[in-house]
């Protein structure tokens, strides 16, 4: 049986390909760590560079299967399980959680997926997309199509977004054409015969091709250009998102976000909306925020944490106080009030952190959990079985502070020097028009305490606004505080407390941004006197603590609207300079049957929820995708075992005229053949591949078929073909072809 192997193998073309390709498709990575919560883009890009080394070498599907997966694993376990990896027991946890995930995903619970198994379907995706690009690669020589929609994805990301494509557009077309050139070139090679010795490839051809792409690119980036000769569309887009029943109008952020609890804070700014699904509910004696964690280095865009620290610290929830200097502690003469609080989770998926106010001493619980403490962000984290796994139900243990003023004004400021080397932290390129303005609002000021009461009210007294819609996105060469503070002067807790906290660094006091809930709704109180209290997505918030030497960490709300975190004294030997916190709970609580918030404002009901809506919509939208792509791969696989037979119930249908039926059935037919391995050399006539096509398929309807199309197409007086009657030669050649 004769082979029809294509003779000429390009290994450096081939690798040049694949690198190009792995370039092109970096470009759909890029923007997820803006516009989503991913923290781990760095591994997604080492997996995907993984995936495609291996389809290079084109290994046998045995060994390339079990080296991929063992690689996904790796990239679960490098994500979500602080353990060896040779520590087996993670392993049970993971193959645990994939199959409640899956059994959520039959009964289409989408919000009970959780983070791993999303995750997990994330790089089953990589994969696959590994695969089909060496398919068009390799196989097919085409790349064009996907081209074109990495274009289209990159200009609307960067449309609707706060990513900045000005770099990666012209990336992406220098890098796709060069394919296209490389593919045109390895096409050309392969239809004229040329011969290229094994493991050459000319590059003499490809040199030329790049330098004039990457010139003409260059050119056109540094042209001057034409101002829009159109409105911009993406304001009225946003601003249709944006109306609410209120009447708001639209923001001018890159993008609508929506509120609640998340763990990527590098890019702040822009609008979002209201979410009020519940998130947990408390049993409390007195009213207090809820913390999760701080974070310490400002990038001029966000906040982040030092990537260098060291892993967090195991801890018993019987005694979960760590290093003074970085943790939520104070100082022995500060007085505080040891209280208690319940925590009822009522997400699907609770958060895999406990939840405290003021200084966390113990935590209670019936679940069996492990715990671990950041020494950095006092973020309690709660695993079980290596895995991380939150609680539904606790106990928490925890001092609230009473601070004295006079204390704090006769704070020293000589701070330890890892307090000055952390917490003073600011970029190199902060405009110093900050510095100045938090100079002259502290000029008459002379200690840190009234220094940082000034800056704390500066807001409220100088037209700064509380807003969540129109609310700017700083650019590329923006800073996000300079933004706020000298030309929007509107925005939500994000704009005021980094405001502050950069503002107060400015001058030499350590600040850090802190993120968690504010106290919630007001539900009922119990016969016992104690309160509950349901927190929900739209209470996610943050606020600013500054280090005050002999005291430790003390909180401060600059946010318009929003009451006082601490209880401020005079001083401790003043018998009445205590605050009158029940008259102020009993104000909030009023106002909490109102159906009003802590900010005096008063909210609204859609009629219906649409953020579970929106939910359904999107893993409706994620499961079609992803049944059509492995749907779309199991048909690609299995194409020699279905194609003949489509095609020969699809040509009995035809009922137009018999010469184009015929033409375009025998042209099918050499596809068919070509796609079977019988392929048609270029300097072969069609005479001559029919002959080898009969000895191949031991048949002479190839012949008959052939004259035939040779008559219709170059004959002076062409007859009529029948196709009834050249019908069933044309089958018998199909169905004798086998895969």
């Amino acid at each position: 049986m004769p082979q029809y192997e294509n003779e000429q193998k390009f290994s450096v073309g081939s690798f040049l390909l694949y690198m190009l390709g792995f370039l092109l498709f970096w470009e759909w990575l890029r923007p997820l760590s803006t516009f989503t919560d991913t923290d781990y883009l760095s591994i997604f890009v080492l997996f995907s560079a993984f995936l495609f080394t291996l389809s290079y070498f084109e290994l046998s599907i045995w060994v390339a299967f079990p080296i991929k997966l063992l690689a996904l694993a790796y990239a679960l376990h490098s994500i979500y399980f602080p353990v060896s990896f040779f520590d087996f027991q993670w392993v049970s946890y993971l193959l645990a959680d994939l199959a409640g995930s899956l059994k959520n995903a039959f009964s289409r619970d989408w919000e009970g997926m959780t983070s791993i198994s999303r995750t997990f379907l994330f790089l089953v995706l990589l994969w696959l997309i590994s695969y089909l690009m060496h398919y068009w690669l390799i196989q097919a020589r085409r790349i064009f199509l996907f081209f074109i929609i990495t274009v289209l994805y990159v200009t609307v990301v960067d449309t609707f977004t706060m990513y900045d494509a000005s770099s990666a557009i012209v990336r992406t077309v220098i890098i796709g054409f060069v394919l296209l050139g490389i593919l045109r070139f390895i096409r050309i090679i392969e239809l004229k015969g040329f011969r290229v010795h094994q493991h050459q490839f000319p590059l003499m051809w490809i040199v030329p091709l790049a330098i004039l792409i990457t010139f003409s690119s260059v050119l056109g980036y540094l042209a001057p250009k034409a101002a829009p000769q159109w409105p911009d569309p993406v304001p009225f887009i946003t601003a249709v998102g944006n109306q609410t029943d209120e009447g708001d109008g639209p923001g001018n952020g890159g993008g609508i976000q929506k509120i609640g609890y998340g763990t990527n804070d590098s890019r702040l700014g822009g609008p979002f909306v209201y979410d009020d699904n519940p998130v947990f509910m408390t049993t409390i004696e007195e009213l207090h925020y809820w913390r999760v964690e701080s974070k310490e280095v400002y990038t001029g865009l966000g906040w982040d944490t030092d990537p260098a620290e060291p892993p967090s610290e195991k801890v018993q929830p019987n005694d979960v106080s760590l290093d003074p200097v970085h943790a939520v502690t104070y100082d022995d003469n500060v007085r505080s009030e040891d209280l208690t609080a319940e925590v009822e989770v009522l997400r699907n998926n609770p958060y895999p952190f406990i939840v405290y106010p003021g200084e966390l001493q113990t935590v209670e619980s019936e679940e069996d959990r492990d715990y671990q403490m950041n020494t950095i962000t006092n973020k309690l984290m709660t695993f079980e079985q290596a895995g991380e796994s939150g609680l539904e139900e606790y106990t928490v243990n925890y001092k609230v502070p009473e601070f004295s003023e006079e204390m704090l004004k006769n704070s020293s400021t000589d701070y330890p020097a890892e307090i000055t080397e952390r917490y003073l932290q600011l970029p190199e390129d902060l405009p110093e028009e900050i510095q100045e303005l938090t100079e002259d609002i502290t000029a008459d000021e002379d200690d840190p305490y009234a220094k940082a009461k000034a800056v704390e009210g500066y807001f409220s007294r100088n037209g700064f606004s509380y807003n969540t819609t129109d609310v700017a996105v700083p650019g590329r060469d923006d800073d996000y505080v300079a933004q706020f503070l000298f030309e929007s002067k509107l925005g939500y807790c994000d704009n005021f407390s980094t405001s502050m906290a950069v503002m107060l660094r400015t001058i030499g006091i350590p600040t850090r941004w802190v993120k968690g809930f504010t106290s919630g709704d007001y539900e009922q109180t119990l016969d016992d006197g104690r309160r509950m209290y349901q927190v929900t997505n739209s209470n996610a918030h943050s606020w600013v603590e500054v280090y005050f030497e002999g005291v430790g960490w003390v909180p401060f709300e600059p946010t318009q609207g929003f009451l006082d975190l601490p209880n401020f004294v005079s001083d401790y030997e003043e018998e009445n300079a205590e605050v009158d916190a029940p008259e102020e709970n009993d104000q909030q609580e009023e106002q909490a049957r109102n159906g009003e918030d802590s900010t005096g404002s008063s909210g609204f009901q859609f009629p219906i929820d649409l953020d579970k809506v929106l939910t359904w919509l999107k893993w409706t939208s994620l499961t079609l995708v992803t049944l059509l792509v492995i749907s779309g791969l199991v048909g690609f696989l299995t194409r020699k075992n279905w194609l003949h037979k489509y095609f020969i119930w699809r040509y009995r249908k035809r009922k137009d005229d018999d010469e184009r039926v015929f033409n375009d059935a025998y042209h099918r037919l050499l596809w068919l053949l070509e796609q079977y391995g019988i392929k048609k050399r270029p300097q072969q006539t069609l005479r001559e591949y029919a002959l080898e096509v009969d000895r191949y398929l031991d048949t002479g309807d190839m012949r008959i078929l052939t004259k035939k199309y040779e008559h219709t197409r170059y004959s002076n007086n062409p007859n009529q073909v029948d196709w009834s009657d050249t019908k069933e030669l044309w089958e018998n050649l199909i169905k004798r072809i086998r895969p």
